[in-house]
């Protein structure tokens, strides 16, 4: 006869186990094109990240240079070079939108960015919005900070 004891204590343990084993198997992958852009920005700079990013996207080059990219720039001179990301959530809004929180990690200091993409219905992902702060509570969901 097993020990009622110790089924009771490896059922609390399963049961303990399996809201962060199911919540790890439901989160949604990094897209690649986030990845991808990543890379590139670590291994050859700036401006090939911006060509893996924004092509096919509709975003204005010229209004995102004056405001979004130009807070990329200055973290380059400020911050020092860029060394790599960490995408810290991916919320999927709807079926075919995607935000991607992530830190920017530069010799120096973080970045924090928010990218929006759209899955079109050729399947393809492009950014339409994006978002950098050197301030996270700018950047990150309340709930994403406080973890």
């Amino acid at each position: 006869m097993k020990n009622p004891l110790v089924v009771f204590a490896l059922g609390a343990l399963l049961f303990a186990l399996a809201p962060s084993y199911s919540s790890a198997q439901a989160k949604p992958p990094v897209p690649e094109l986030i990845n991808q852009g990543l890379n590139a920005y670590a291994q050859s700079g700036l401006n090939t990240a911006l060509q893996i990013w924004l092509q096919n996207s509709l975003l204005d080059r010229d209004t995102l240079l004056r405001g979004e990219l130009a807070a990329l720039k200055r973290a380059d001179a400020a911050y020092g070079l860029f060394e790599s990301g960490e995408v810290m959530r991916v919320a999927v809004i709807t079926p075919r939108v995607t935000r991607v929180y992530l830190v920017m990690y530069y010799e120096r200091a973080p970045i924090w960015a928010w990218f929006d993409l759209y899955r079109t219905r050729s399947g393809n992902q492009v950014i339409s919005d994006v978002f950098f702060s050197p301030k996270v509570q700018v950047i990150l969901p309340a709930e994403l900070i406080a973890q």
